[in-house]
């Protein structure tokens, strides 16, 4: 890969902050690039920059323009195709995860799903880290305002997490990625980088989580960094979704990896520092910076982070959250929602709007947004325009990470502690203690869609579990899952400057 033309080297955020910069306008930093190296990396301050940087870059590869859905690409990879709609704005991507009719065709795709194929968003946060952990360790101590160690053990952490996820983000995506560590010196002069095999991309994320867990504290500065910022507890989540993702790729070959998710788990719970909130509390928890969330993008409008009349959130909106707004581009998969949930979940009162509905197009995913619209911003509330979701894009939560240490449970043939932690939180929200009905690795699959529901987390669940081909009426063939036909086509823009890339397998020959 040429690391200059494909990568776009960046160095640092060019705003200054403060020495104790606060989550506002954390994620909205203009980066720089590495010929400033000679005058930044001076100080704490540029050190506090350079982080920022790493938290918006990665904002922006998650909130990626595309050319129907504008500004959701985190949910385009991980909600659009997982049935949790019937239908979507995002049309084409219907193609991609159903087959479509002209998947045998050289020019499928056409220049529709570009955005989304296109991984240069994300190596951006990958340099970025990279550039932190070389120039960091190199600020002399007297150059901090706060004390030097500690302070900058917690900018190295948070390097390292922001590269693990990223690098463990793209490998959901495609597979194999390049990979690369190091801080390149001289980019320009930089080679073409091959594909890395993606357990040893995923060995790398959990070097570089085990690194972070040493440097990072458990507890936030501030309540405004609280969640919108690495702490221990985010590496720790992100650890145990590396293992389990590690763990389907070798097949449960290796009930280490189990464990090994079972215990990162285990230490958020011992840590005390999260809990499941009460129900009444959902709106909260969506709103971001809760005693339940460990790791969300910042989108709240206090810090002028908001989408305004635009991205996810808003585009899953309609009466009677948004009136008289022209187009409405999802309709929620009806029959999902009434397999999943029992009249008595309070998850239906206050994930969903308008279910009594004969008309499914007017039933509205309000978990975000709020039953009552607690999280909407209106500039002009008199005529609903100026409209933002006051809400942060939620990546990890301690729910879900209950349901995943379950799913361990389960593939390790421990019924008990699965049911255990599925009823946990199947108690939070009002819903019937289950005896998993015989499959229970099923059962924790479910629950996971049900208190997941729209978070961009259940197209993972079922490709990690197998369930891919049974969850969409057969349109997904098992066929294509063994062909690894869940991974997205490499973007054709990628090849232009790197012939070393390969295409992944089930694309060959479909994609230009």
């Amino acid at each position: 890969m040429n690391y200059l033309k494909n990568i776009c080297t960046v160095a640092m955020a060019g705003m200054l902050l403060s020495p104790l910069v606060s989550c506002k306008k954390l994620l909205d930093q203009e980066p720089i690039n590495s010929p400033y190296n000679n005058v930044f990396w001076q100080n704490q301050r540029d050190a506090e920059q350079g982080v920022a940087g790493g938290y918006a870059m990665l904002r922006r590869a998650l909130t990626t323009n595309t050319a129907f859905g504008g500004d959701m690409s985190h949910f385009a990879y991980g909600t659009l195709p997982a049935y949790e709609f019937e239908k979507y704005n995002q049309y084409d991507l219907g193609f991609l995860v159903d087959g479509g009719h002209s998947t045998a065709t050289a020019d499928f795709l056409g220049d529709y799903l570009d955005p989304l194929q296109n991984w240069t968003a994300f190596y951006k946060v990958i340099t970025q880290a990279n550039t932190i952990l070389y120039n960091v360790p190199d600020i002399p101590d007297n150059a901090f305002t706060e004390t030097p160690a500690r302070t900058r053990n917690k900018f190295l952490g948070e390097a390292y997490f922001l590269r693990a996820y990223t690098y463990f983000y793209m490998t959901r995506i495609w597979g194999d990625v390049p990979l690369i560590t190091q801080y390149d010196t001289d980019p320009a002069h930089s080679g073409n980088v091959a594909r890395t095999n993606e357990k040893t991309v995923l060995d790398t994320c959990i070097s570089d989580l085990r690194q972070a867990i040493n440097l990072l504290p458990w507890d936030a500065k501030n309540g405004n960094e609280k969640a919108v910022r690495a702490y221990k507890g985010a590496a720790y989540a992100l650890l145990a979704h590396v293992y389990m993702w590690k763990n389907f790729l070798l097949k449960g070959s290796d009930q280490q990896n189990m464990k090994n998710a079972i215990a990162a788990v285990d230490s958020l719970e011992a840590s005390g520092r999260y809990q499941l909130l009460p129900a009444t509390m959902y709106p909260k928890i969506f709103h971001g910076k809760s005693d339940e969330g460990i790791f969300e993008i910042n989108m709240q409008v206090a810090d002028g982070e908001q989408q305004t009349e635009t991205g996810y959130y808003y585009s899953t909106l309609k009466d009677p959250f948004i009136r008289n707004k022209s187009d409405k581009p999802d309709i929620l998969n009806k029959e999902l929602i009434d397999d999943l949930y029992d009249e008595n979940d309070l998850r239906l009162k206050y994930y969903f709007n308008g279910l009594q509905e004969d008309n499914v197009s007017k039933i509205v995913l309000c978990k975000f947004a709020g039953p009552l619209a607690e999280n909407i911003y209106y500039k002009n509330p008199g005529n609903f325009s100026g409209a933002a979701v006051d809400a942060n894009i939620i990546l990890l939560r301690y729910a879900d990470l209950i349901l995943l240490r379950a799913e361990a449970y389960a593939d390790l043939g421990n019924d008990g502690a699965a049911l255990s932690d599925i009823n946990m939180v199947r108690r939070r929200a009002g819903a019937d203690d289950t005896d998993g009905n015989g499959d229970v690795k099923y059962e924790v699959f479910r629950e996971r869609s049900r208190e997941l529901y729209g978070e961009a987390q259940r197209w993972y669940d079922m490709v990690r579990n197998g369930f891919l081909p049974d969850e969409n009426g057969g349109k997904f063939t098992v066929s294509r899952y063994n062909d690894e036909g869940w991974k997205w086509p490499v973007g054709r823009a990628l090849f232009l400057n790197n012939n070393v890339l390969i295409q992944n397998k089930y694309w060959l020959g479909k994609v230009k």
